[in-house]
């Protein structure tokens, strides 16, 4: 007897809706990048605050009682603990319905096959072990970020590269960063998620953490009728078709096999016990518990969006005599001015800096003005001790940069 075909129509609403949530991230997360980069009254936090994998670079120093390494926002830790408790549930779910760098991917993998005609498989003698890499990546950085306390990633990490596109940074600080981007993009035209199958972190512990989820794609031998489209759905090449049950730490729950099996029932997200999902609730569901989680943080009060002002930090740190490592190269002239109590007028007789361009970051106005962070903290240091040290400063003279520029 024919086997009972599966309705087409929430299949391809399925894939719809993942592709919707996919997209719509990376707009937003697009977004927030360009407007940290620009400034205005109101500026986003960067990307270092809205990536979970900061959230576990930061775990050692957190643990060890020492706080949030340097960069690294409570936000990146409340976005892990929402990805982790996701994958526990739905697998790796974070990188198959919501990674905007995983999406980026796809869309130049779209790319590739109209421009090349097919979608190109990595032999197995060098895809397996091949795979193994994002391990040792994941290895290495969470070893040297928790000795040195330092973000060793972000000098080649992909993304902070996508985020600093608009920055002046992309071809100093981010060069390498920059490189790795090209190089993921490119090699994502050949191969189907690129980055994610070889050397990202995220994705390697998010794979250590879904073999324990309670929802898995389960395939009915019975139901199956062997033609092979699940396989070709995949887009980390993981053998749905051979398997009962999908183990594998490559699979990203995006659900794409699930939509591209033409048999009733033969494919699906279900419990060991047998409570399955359709289509479309898997991808609502997976992706709404991961922003619920979200949601309820940033209600909390727990998840900032934009970056405090310095008068802000200030206020919060409940002192007045604020604490000059708060001015950094994101920090605009006219937030230091209005913390430290210094007119803007003496930044413009001393630095040459006019009132129009006073709210631009520091890391703008370093190299026509001289205005770098360390400049400026070591005068707002001098200025408060003694103000008529405006009158007789030399900017550049006697002080060193010291600190780098968000």
């Amino acid at each position: 007897m024919a086997a009972e075909k599966a309705p087409l129509h929430p299949r391809r609403s399925a894939r719809t809706v993942r592709w919707s949530i996919l997209a719509a991230v990376l707009a937003v997360i697009t977004t927030l990048g360009i407007l940290h980069q620009t400034g205005g009254l109101v500026k986003p936090v960067g990307v270092d605050a809205l990536c979970p994998f900061g959230g576990l670079e930061t775990l050692g120093s957190l643990l060890g009682g020492g706080g949030l390494i340097r960069r690294i926002a409570l936000s990146s830790v409340l976005l892990l603990v929402a990805a982790v408790v996701t994958a526990l549930v739905f697998r790796r779910a974070f990188c198959g319905r919501i990674c905007p760098l995983g999406y980026l991917q796809e869309l130049f993998g779209g790319l590739g096959k109209r421009m090349l005609g097919r979608r190109f498989t990595m032999p197995t003698n060098l895809d397996r072990p091949a795979r193994y890499l994002k391990y040792l990546v994941l290895a290495l950085v969470l070893y040297f970020t928790w000795r040195t306390g330092e973000l060793v990633i972000r000098s080649y990490d992909p993304w902070v590269a996508y985020n600093h596109l608009t920055s002046p940074e992309l071809f100093t600080e981010n060069a390498a960063a920059f490189a790795v981007l090209v190089a993921v993009l490119i090699g994502s035209l050949f191969f189907d998620r690129f980055y994610c199958k070889y050397a990202c972190p995220m994705g390697a512990f998010l794979g250590l953490i879904s073999r324990f989820s309670v929802f898995k794609i389960r395939r009915d031998e019975e139901a199956c009728i062997d033609c092979g489209l699940c396989d070709r759905a995949c887009p980390v090449n993981v053998h749905v078709s051979t398997a009962t049950t999908v183990t594998s730490p490559e699979c990203i729950d995006c659900g794409e096999c699930v939509a591209a099996c033409p048999a009733q029932g033969a494919l699906g997200t279900r419990t060991s016990s047998g409570h399955t999902l359709g289509p479309v609730q898997a991808a609502v569901f997976s992706v709404s518990l991961f922003a619920v989680l979200v949601l309820l943080a940033s209600a909390a009060g727990l998840f900032e969006w934009t970056v405090p002002t310095l008068t802000q930090s200030v206020r919060e740190s409940g002192t007045a005599a604020f604490d000059t490592a708060l001015i950094k190269g994101s920090t605009s002239l006219s937030d230091v001015a209005d913390a430290a109590g210094i007119a803007p007028d003496v930044f413009t007789r001393v630095y040459g800096v006019p009132e129009s361009e006073q709210d631009k970051a520091l890391k703008d106005l370093k190299d026509p003005y001289g205005c770098s962070p360390g400049e400026i903290r070591a005068f707002v240091v001098a200025y408060r001790a003694d103000p008529t040290v405006a009158e007789t400063w030399v900017p550049g003279a006697l002080h060193e940069d010291g600190e780098e520029a968000h």
